[in-house]
């Protein structure tokens, strides 16, 4: 009988080495990118030991937490008073922010006994800097509310005719995420002011000019011709270059290019042409793509966003050639008196007095903030 063949047995295949875990700091790090972006989370850690303290610390390790959460809070706004712009904190304790900490910065010590007072004017805010004018002085003064940081730049020529009467908007923007540029107290930034002047026709022709941090000068202004009639219209960024608003009429708003140093009118859709208060509409940032969008709040409580598109059509069917047709987009409406009030269960009767109002669109978190009150009688 023959003797059975030899069974060959195989040894298992060796297990791959484990990963290595990652070292205690990276490990570390990893847990506190994601603390929640709110103004106490990393002094809170800074304050377990020192090891945690250098690591929050990093700047590297700062931008990284930027770069994850993206959309920082809305910290609060300032609202303007008769003794100049409030700050106003929106976030509950132990993140809101003192309005103690937000306030202005005292008027240099230039001005002359009698001289009227220096008040500064708060024109906006963006990119973690606040612009102000003073009136008196004809400058606009750029200011870091973080780091108490300000640089003054005096009006440019064509804006001190009339003693600067007419210098009625602005912005501005950061020109860079590190610091340098022409001060080197402040990373660069870029102001916008305009300015109006009433022609002999009774139009109105609008003036703009840019001043850039990193070359230190104003660049040349820019113009043109909207109707008589025009109400004052915080600006939204669309983009990188371009920012929408300033002023608007019945029928447009201002469009500042700035890659193309180009001002242009903007027709806005048909429905915001019967809208007569500013706390009724504001230019926006369309959530899908970003463009410019308008929300109109009417009579109804009832609040419409639309949005601007852009499409390319052919100009015949025997021609390659394509022509941009823009037009207006209605992308939603809401009802707010169903959204933000729901009327007790009892007798109460709702007056007509649900009243609504838009107070700021944010740009960074996208949020469209309103005011409403309403009023109640029984039977």
């Amino acid at each position: 009988m023959p003797s059975p063949a030899p069974v060959l047995v195989l040894a298992p295949a060796a297990a791959p080495p484990p990963a290595s875990l990652p070292d205690n700091d990276d490990l570390l790090r990893e847990i506190l990118v994601r603390l929640p972006p709110l103004p106490s989370s990393l002094p809170r850690a800074a304050l377990v030991c020192r090891r945690w303290r250098g690591l929050v610390s990093d700047p590297t390790f700062l931008r990284r937490f930027r770069r994850h959460h993206r959309t920082p809070p809305v910290l609060g706004y300032f609202f303007s008073d008769p003794r100049g712009p409030v700050f106003t904190p929106t976030l509950a304790p132990p993140d809101s922010i003192p309005p103690a900490r937000f306030s202005l910065p005292p008027p240099e010590p230039q001005q002359p006994a009698g001289g009227g007072g220096d008040r500064l004017f708060f024109l906006g805010c963006r990119h973690g800097l606040a612009l102000l004018i003073n009136r008196r002085r004809l400058e606009a003064v750029v200011w870091d509310p973080v780091t108490g940081r300000q640089v003054t730049v005096p009006y440019p020529p064509e804006f001190t005719a009339d003693n600067g009467a007419h210098c009625c908007r602005g912005t501005v923007l950061s020109g860079g995420d590190d610091d340098g540029g022409g001060d080197r107290s402040m990373r660069p930034f870029r102001v916008i002011l305009i300015r109006t002047h009433l022609n002999d026709d009774c139009r109105m022709t609008v003036i703009m000019c840019v001043y850039e941090s990193a070359a230190a000068k104003w660049g040349e202004t820019i113009s043109t011709a909207v109707p008589s009639h025009v109400d004052n219209l915080p600006s939204v960024l669309i983009g990188k270059n371009t920012l929408c608003g300033f002023l608007h009429w019945p029928d447009g708003i201002l469009e500042l290019d700035l890659e193309r140093h180009s001002l242009a009118a903007v027709e806005t859709p048909e429905s915001l042409r019967c809208v007569d208060s500013s706390f009724s509409f504001r230019v926006v940032r369309t959530q899908q793509d970003g463009e410019l969008g308008v929300a109109i709040l009417s009579e109804r409580s009832r609040i419409q966003l639309w949005a601007r598109k852009k499409e390319k059509k052919a100009i015949s069917s025997c021609s390659s050639d394509d022509v941009v047709v823009v037009r207006w987009v209605l992308q939603k409406t809401v009802q707010l008196d169903k959204l933000l009030f729901s009327p007790p269960r009892t007798t109460y009767r709702m007056m007509d007095s649900f009243s609504a109002r838009i107070l700021a669109f944010e740009e960074d978190s996208n949020q469209i903030q309103i005011s409403v009150s309403t009023q109640m009688y029984t039977d």
